[in-house]
């Protein structure tokens, strides 16, 4: 029994180890996994260039960014989901082209002002309705956080966590974001922490480094 358990010994040495901390890290629901910071940098960047591209427009940024064709062109919100492509191997990206596939976690885009309660909406629906059975997580990915609407789906939000589900929002500006909580309940000390921390490209989830 001693030679075969020395045998088995190096080929599990040859298994990728993961650190306690790490396998906290992913298990917790307060910490950010690394596809999480992966959008975020994303969502940073596009707004960047769509403020440098716009720089000299007679147009106020947020016409650029808002107006009627926000949808069309090179730094359109499409562009933006384009880029987002890869993040739909570890979550499920709303909107989408595609038919979302039923992971455990989703993330909604909601960056045009007045869809915000409609990201809202859509990520309680999604997560109460339409991935019901497998979803755990939904994280919201804003530019606005408008009070009176968050107000409205507090009691959604509540009644998702005590079955499970946890909604997550991040506020974004091209210079930094913060996690902010959708009811007094869910509300956490990662909350209300402003980052403007770069993610290294290395570290992307592509690396697939950590979950």
């Amino acid at each position: 029994m001693c030679a075969e358990r020395k045998k088995k010994k190096p080929e599990s040495e040859n298994q990728p180890e993961m650190m306690i901390s790490e396998l906290l890290s992913a298990v917790s629901e307060s910490e950010y996994p690394q596809f999480i910071l992966d959008a975020i940098s994303r969502v940073q960047e596009w707004m960047q260039e769509v403020t440098e591209n716009n720089e000299d427009s007679d147009d106020d940024i947020f016409s650029a960014i808002f107006g009627e064709g926000y949808d069309d062109g090179d730094s359109g919100i499409g562009a933006l989901i384009e880029r987002l492509g890869d993040i739909g191997e570890y979550a499920d990206v709303i909107p989408n082209s595609g038919t979302p596939e039923g992971k455990s976690d989703a993330v909604i885009i909601s960056i045009t002002p007045p869809e915000y309660e409609s990201g809202l909406r859509s990520a309680i629906d999604y997560a109460a309705v339409f991935n019901r059975n497998t979803c755990k997580r939904v994280w919201i990915i804003s530019d606005t956080f408008i009070l009176d609407d968050v107000m409205k789906f507090s009691n959604h939000v509540d009644a998702l966590s005590e079955q499970g589900i946890t909604m997550r929002y991040i506020l974004v500006t091209p210079w930094g974001w913060v996690e902010l909580p959708l009811s007094g309940n869910t509300a956490s000390k990662h909350a209300f922490l402003w980052r403007n921390e770069n993610v290294p490209e290395e570290k992307t989830i592509r690396g697939k480094k950590k979950i």
